[in-house]
């Protein structure tokens, strides 16, 4: 929920290694990680990238990254997929819930380079042992380039598997922009991307 773990113990990556070489994305291609156990089953995601050009992909160990504009200082896209424990199980998913707003909400009382403008957690409305959050953070600093208020926003899916206890999946949209660079199409991006998940624990 708020640490990666990734599971690299008796564990194989499923579909390509994991390795740090870019490659641009088809945008009607699924994209799948995940981990395949010893006795045969297997625990991960998949879902559909933005169907536009610029994502570059690479596999980091245990997940995957996309990323579009990278290094820019005023617009940027990130998605950000991975495995990791989870520090509270899904079922109540209400106490799941306030776990992640405590997480959050505790770790940006202590930042001082970010602060909270909105923050949402709501059970996803597909998958019941999924939340999804929606995290606006304005950055303290204006951009040194354009004097403009700077934003970091972030659509997720925070997932527990059924089979695996305290085995997890998240899914971050990142989209960090000065103000005149926000993508007022973004919330509609993400919500296709968390929509177009499918979980993997067989």
């Amino acid at each position: 929920m708020n640490y990666k773990v990734f599971l690299l113990a008796a564990l194989t990556m499923l579909g390509a290694h994991a390795h740090a070489q870019e490659a641009d994305v088809k945008p009607s291609k699924m994209v799948q990680f995940g981990v395949a156990f010893k006795d045969g089953s297997s625990a991960g995601m998949k879902f559909l990238p933005p169907d536009e050009e610029g994502w570059v992909m690479t596999r980091p160990s245990g997940g995957v990254n996309l990323k579009k504009n990278a290094g820019s200082p005023t617009d940027s896209m990130e998605i950000d997929a991975y495995m990791l424990r989870l520090d509270t199980p899904i079922s109540p998913m209400s106490n799941y819930i306030e776990t992640i707003k405590r997480n959050i909400t505790e770790g940006y009382e202590r930042n001082k380079n970010f602060k909270i403008g909105a923050f949402e957690v709501i059970e996803d409305p597909k998958e019941a042992r999924c939340a999804r959050i929606h995290l606006l953070l304005e950055r303290v600093q204006p951009s040194q380039e354009t004097q403009e208020r700077r934003w970091s926003e972030q659509y997720v899916l925070s997932c527990g598997s059924l089979k695996n206890k305290g085995l997890g999946y998240e899914l971050r949209f990142y989209h960090r922009y000065v103000e005149s660079s926000k993508d007022a199409q973004f919330a509609e991006k993400a919500r296709q991307v968390l929509d177009s998940v499918v979980l993997v624990d067989q």
